[in-house]
């Protein structure tokens, strides 16, 4: 099997988890997902990722709880309609509880003098590149992760409060919350999801026949 065969088999073989065991993880382990997702290409190499892993399954608890609490109350303002969801969408957002580990992956804010260059520029984060940055980061701590055994399932859910994370976590003010991280060891097996075939993602633009060529 060669390179692309391995990570090709690595990266299709990884699921999103939410049910873990009660295995712990060990230093060890995580300071190796976090090796793989320090390697990650980052825009001019500022490498505006931070991690800040949580261990404490009390910590962990108690900033599920405050953002199912924030987020009950947003979910109660929705139509009829959407509400019926409301529970499921809470238990996305919240499962992380049960999770050994928590990693809350940040990026940096951008630079104060490119404000003026990005003012009126659509989603403005995204030319910066720090967010994009911190999460090709994060694919790259998934893969470890996986390729050591363990398990992970990433969350935005909860940034719909990111009031209360920011608050209950302490964390720095120079940066943005990118996501958060579930891992552990899997007590599940996620069958796996169905995925578009290349026709339907992908568009091939060359001509290298020449047909429309003058």
């Amino acid at each position: 099997m060669n390179d692309y065969e391995q990570i090709l088999a690595l990266i299709r073989s990884r699921r999103s988890v939410r049910r873990f065991s009660t295995r712990a993880v060990n230093r060890e382990s995580l300071v190796h997902v976090l090796e793989a997702a320090r390697w990650a290409p980052s825009n001019h190499n500022r490498q505006p990722w931070r991690f800040i892993v949580f261990q404490e399954s009390r910590q962990i608890t108690k900033l599920s709880e405050a953002v199912g609490l924030e987020l009950s109350g947003k979910l109660k303002s929705l139509p009829t309609v959407a509400s019926v969801y409301a529970g499921e969408f809470a238990h996305y957002a919240t499962f992380f509880a049960e999770a050994p580990v928590l990693i809350v992956a940040l990026h940096k804010r951008p630079a104060s003098f490119s404000n003026n260059l990005l003012r009126g520029v659509n989603h403005p984060e995204l030319v910066s590149g720090e967010p994009l940055s911190s999460a090709m980061a994060v694919q790259n701590l998934l893969l470890a992760a996986h390729a050591l055994g363990m398990g992970t399932c990433v969350l935005t859910a909860p940034l719909i409060v990111r009031e209360v994370v920011v608050r209950e976590l302490n964390l720095p003010q120079e940066y943005e919350v990118t996501c958060l991280v579930a891992l552990g060891y899997p007590d599940e097996a996620p069958e796996p999801p169905r995925r578009k075939n290349i026709e339907q993602i992908a568009e091939f633009r060359d001509d290298p026949a020449g047909v429309n060529r003058k």
